[in-house]
């Protein structure tokens, strides 16, 4: 289970999400577990494990989103929040995730710069 702190929470919303729709993650605030953030999933499934009802909510199909102007990301940020997808993928580049990837977008703009001269 990942742990991570409520400052994290603020920073890194994104990728916790990634992490706890892989499985729980625990929010800790001053040191202490906080609170347990899981996907729509796990939490129905504890919800029927306990026999209470899952909130309709929940089970509703979520309406379909169209976004208009957004631009189309290969790795698969989620670019509607631009400041949150430039943190994510700074912190990935940082730290060696995607490198090729990231490798292949600096050649394409080296590319680009180089035909503007």
């Amino acid at each position: 289970m990942n742990i991570y702190t409520s400052q994290d929470l603020q920073r890194r919303t994104g990728d916790i999400q990634c992490a706890a729709a892989l499985e729980p993650v625990v929010i800790t605030s001053h040191g202490r577990p906080r609170m347990v953030i899981s996907s729509v999933e796990e939490f129905a499934r504890l919800k029927k494990a306990s026999g209470e009802q899952v909130p309709h909510e929940i089970l509703r199909e979520p309406k379909a989103v169209v976004r208009h102007g957004l631009p189309y990301d290969p790795l698969g940020y989620d670019t509607a929040d631009i400041r949150a997808c430039a943190l994510a993928m700074a912190e990935a580049a940082l730290s060696g995730r995607n490198r090729e990837f990231v490798d292949a977008e600096i050649a394409a703009v080296e590319k680009r710069l180089m035909g503007h001269r």
